[in-house]
């Protein structure tokens, strides 16, 4: 590997880390196609975003890396990785985001969420090895159930969303939720500050980010891809639906 790879790597390796570490479930998880591409204009009127113009700037900056770097990565990976093994991976990875499913479960005393979360993950992780396969999903009582996260049980307690933001690489947030974010990096097995691959070489942890961001990519490009090309207002929309989808799964 010559020095000016090993330079790279890092940045890589940063810019993978960033997209992924948020990992709170699945894209499929997260909005509905009406949920997420209607434009509700009188909603967007009551959605706090007194950053609007700094907002707007880094949404540009994240379409130019979705579009440029991030659509070409999804594409490559969907020809060249069977279904099976997509499927596989993607169960993987939703497995091990289990202890910030069970958190926002125990956070809001859904005690029934966090044993079926915890029959789940025990089930998948042993039967499905290691959660490449669901075989709970055909268990009864153990089937999925809508993932609950540190975000949505800051917003249960009562606390406000605060300021709109549009966060470098991830994507639409607000404070509270961010504030959420920082909590579930604490939660996941594999993201500092208690991560359990801390004493792992930077090339390995920089191959097991981009293969995570890899997984997670194709399905949130497609649902990125549709809102562009039907918004009138792809800023707008995204804003509505995320906070529309944040408020209704919190009223839940």
């Amino acid at each position: 590997m010559t020095s000016k790879s090993k330079r790279l790597l890092p940045l890589a390796g940063l810019f993978f880390a960033c997209f992924a570490w948020t990992g709170v479930a699945s894209a499929d998880d997260y909005l509905s196609e009406e949920e997420l591409y209607g434009e509700d204009l009188n909603g967007s009127s009551s959605i706090y975003d007194p950053l609007e113009p700094v907002n707007r700037v880094l949404f540009k900056v994240n379409d130019f890396l979705y579009i440029q770097v991030l659509d070409p990565v999804a594409n490559t990976y969907q020809a060249i990785t069977p279904d099976p093994v997509e499927r596989s991976a993607s169960n993987f990875f939703e497995n091990l985001r289990y202890p910030i499913r069970l958190s926002g479960n125990l956070l809001q005393a859904r005690w029934k969420g966090a044993w079926i979360e915890t029959g789940r993950f025990a089930i998948n992780s042993t039967v499905g090895i290691a959660g490449l396969f669901t075989p709970a999903d055909k268990v009864e009582g153990f089937g999925r159930i809508p993932p609950e996260g540190i975000a949505q049980a800051l917003g249960a307690w009562g606390v406000p969303e605060g300021p709109y933001l549009v966060i470098p690489l991830i994507g639409p947030s607000n404070l509270r939720d961010a504030t959420g974010l920082v909590g579930a990096m604490c939660v996941h097995p594999t993201r500092e500050p208690f991560s359990l691959i801390s004493d792992w070489d930077w090339e390995w942890k920089t191959a097991w980010g981009t293969s995570e961001i890899l997984v997670d990519t194709p399905s949130l490009m497609d649902r990125y891809n549709q809102m562009k090309g039907s918004a009138i207002d792809p800023y707008g929309s995204l804003k509505n639906g995320y906070t529309q989808f944040m408020r209704a799964a919190i009223a839940e």
